[in-house]
């Protein structure tokens, strides 16, 4: 068995097109749920976020989203926040490694489940004294791709929990079948305490972006936002 080179896949209008009219579970495993992709087939009730109380509160009036290239990550020199092998999907095949990667840019939005601890969220960062409540995921997601069309990117939403599974053995059959664009929802199993939840969002245009933020203002959002210090 030879692995010469990363296996990556490219998005396009077309392709998104047919994937969010294949019904409400896709080839790969995936859900689509009004309009969205999904790797678990329930949309989560909420999630959580840590955050400065003064972002979370401007999120929350304002809209004030910020979605970060998975490159920004890669060299961002922090033991909790950055990660080099960001969205470099590794899995080994009979002792020979495979990588998975993404041919569009991929910019994500880093939130937990709600049953992460408080405690362990706001230690991630010195400056986190914060928890930022998302109560309807779905519309959040909305009002990002609307503001988002409105400033022009073509974006293509992909939501599910991080799998922290980076560089386990598994079989042919595991590899085959793995979610589309998985490696965005992988890391190192020190990374587990996290128990992160992805909003990751790839650019299908013909254009490329370039930048290592999308800086959007969805609006008011106390409706569906509540922070908590």
């Amino acid at each position: 068995m030879r692995f010469s080179r990363p296996l990556t896949r490219r998005l396009s209008l077309s392709l998104c097109s047919e994937i969010l009219m294949s019904g409400s579970q896709t080839q790969s495993g995936t859900y689509i749920i009004n309009g969205i992709e999904y790797n678990e087939p329930q949309v989560p009730l909420s999630l959580i976020k840590a955050m400065e109380e003064k972002w979370a509160a401007r999120l929350r009036d304002k809209g004030a989203v910020r979605l970060s290239a998975v490159e920004y990550y890669q060299s961002l020199e922090h033991p909790e926040l950055g990660d080099n092998n960001e969205a470099k999907g590794v899995l080994r095949v009979d002792g020979h490694e495979m990588k998975a990667g993404s041919a569009n840019e991929v910019y994500i939005w880093c939130a937990a489940t709600s049953d992460a601890p408080y405690s362990k969220l706001k230690g991630l960062y010195s400056s986190y004294n914060s928890i930022l409540h998302v109560r309807d995921v779905a519309e959040f997601v909305r009002r990002i791709l609307s503001a988002a069309r409105d400033n022009g990117y073509r974006l293509y939403p992909h939501l599910g929990k991080v799998n922290y599974n980076r560089g386990k053995e598994v079989s042919i059959d595991v590899l085959n079948g793995q979610k589309f664009h998985y490696n965005v929802f992988q890391k190192s199993p020190t990374y587990a305490h996290q128990k992160e939840y992805r909003l990751s969002f790839t650019n299908v245009s013909r254009e490329r972006i370039g930048n290592k933020h999308i800086d959007l203002e969805i609006g008011n959002c106390r409706d569906i936002i509540d922070v908590e210090t």
